[in-house]
């Protein structure tokens, strides 16, 4: 491989957010605004995702840097490392994340992110449409692109862009993948995209609450203080997030 080669996804991947936050700016600031209000008064912020798009859920959990007010819903078998197969079938059953929704103690009036870059399986589908049920406003981060040039597979013949309150364009091409070859393409752009989004609401949010006296942001356990700040954090985030109740004993 030669060094102009080694820097096509890079180039290609990143030429694409500057434009796609352009675009994507109205939306981010008005979830945004949305997060800081909620926050501020003692609500979550719910995030979901499967196959893949279950990282998104993972990356904006518990971690270093990052809120303490986000709660993931997802389970195991919609990822692919309990078996690519399994993950396939169950991003398929639309009941597949309702046990994960509700394990997280919902609130009425409170955001549920949702992650897919296709949109269309009825797992994902079926969530936004029972989060809506409670009274969740429903935000889909998901590829205009891709979605828009394929069916659903939910019964109701809606995609994640058609059933949410707000959408958070994740660009990219149908099929995801940016560097084209013979006999398909390479460099899914995905989870760029919807990370690098997340983390602009997220960070903005964050430091204007830190700023209003409200403590949310975690600490890393590898930097000197940084247990002790975070055990306030956890055990405020514990009476609705039972991952954090959970000991070794």
């Amino acid at each position: 491989m030669t060094r102009a080669q080694s820097k096509d996804y890079f180039e290609c991947a990143f030429g694409l957010l500057p434009s796609l936050l352009e675009a994507n700016r109205e939306v981010l600031d008005r979830i945004g605004s949305r997060l800081v209000e909620q926050v501020a008064q003692g609500k979550f912020l719910l995030v979901a995702g499967s196959g893949h798009s279950a990282i998104f859920a993972m990356e904006l959990y518990h971690r270093a840097g990052g809120p303490s007010f986000v709660l993931p819903v997802v389970n195991e078998s919609v990822l692919p490392l309990f078996g690519p197969a399994r993950a396939r079938e169950a991003e398929r059953k639309p009941e597949s994340l309702l046990g994960a929704l509700h394990r997280v103690q919902p609130q009425a009036g409170e955001m549920l992110w949702i992650c897919s870059q296709s949109g269309i399986n009825a797992s994902i589908v079926e969530l936004a449409l029972e989060a809506k049920k409670l009274g969740l406003f429903t935000v889909g981060f998901t590829s205009v692109p891709h979605s828009g040039s394929v069916s659903s597979r939910h019964s109701s013949g809606k995609r994640l862009m058609e059933v949410c309150d707000e959408v958070v364009n994740l660009g990219g091409v149908p099929g995801d993948a940016l560097l084209p070859f013979s006999g398909g393409a390479v460099g899914p752009f995905s989870t760029l995209s919807a990370l690098v989004q997340a983390h602009v609401v997220l960070s903005r949010a964050c430091l204007e609450l830190e700023a209003r006296g409200v403590r949310c942001v975690y600490t890393s356990v590898n930097t000197p203080g940084g247990e002790a700040r975070n055990q306030a954090l956890e055990a405020a985030a514990g009476l609705r997030d039972d991952r954090l109740r959970v000991t070794n004993s």
